[in-house]
């Protein structure tokens, strides 16, 4: 289906919120190529937060000769790796159509330009904690990424099915980091609860 600049333009330009922005760009994607698009990386993470974390791209994993076909449509140019609209501050990253989490765990979030798919938070908060154990990291990437680590725990640690969360950790042997984050958020609350 082919989706207008001028649609895409009333999109972003109607989004109250840089992850609301996102999720409409997502579904806007899939309606334009009919392909599956799911949105994962720090956009995803941005969304799950509500915008408390910030990232500088949208990570789209999607197949991407049509994507990139829509994308130029839309008025989108080559920047490195990624496709900039430099009036709207907003770059795509197309990584191509292998997912590598858990097709079980995307959740479907509707807008008013179709439904948009979100990587699982499980798959998230593992990729980070895997990068915080296991890469070379700068300190002020650290520190974000564990203020991501922290505010999905916090904010959908009730959610996570528990029994994957446990699998992916030992896979990607976070189990003493998952560990870590997850005590400091008990001590925290009960600190909280004593005042």
């Amino acid at each position: 289906m082919t989706v207008s600049r001028t649609e895409v333009e009333n999109a972003v330009a109607s989004a109250r919120s840089k992850p609301e922005r996102t999720l409409y760009l997502g579904a806007l994607l899939e309606k334009a190529t009919g392909e599956e698009a799911i949105v994962v990386g720090g956009s995803a993470v941005e969304i799950y937060t509500s915008g408390r974390t910030s990232t500088n791209d949208i990570d789209v994993v999607m197949p991407r000769a049509k994507a990139l076909k829509v994308v130029k449509s839309w008025g989108f140019l080559p920047n490195g790796r990624v496709w900039r609209r430099k009036d709207w501050d907003v770059d795509i990253d197309l990584l191509g159509p292998n997912f590598t989490g858990s097709r079980l765990k995307i959740q479907v979030i509707s807008t008013p330009y179709g439904p948009v798919r979100v990587a699982g938070v499980e798959d998230l908060l593992a990729k980070r904690l895997a990068e915080l154990k296991h890469c070379p990291t700068t300190p002020l990437w650290r520190k974000d990424l564990a203020k991501q680590v922290e505010i999905l725990i916090s904010e959908h640690g009730n959610q996570m099915d528990d029994e994957y969360l446990a699998f992916i950790a030992r896979r990607d042997d976070v189990v003493d980091i998952l560990a870590d984050f997850r005590q400091r958020r008990r001590l925290s609350k009960t600190e909280r609860l004593r005042v």
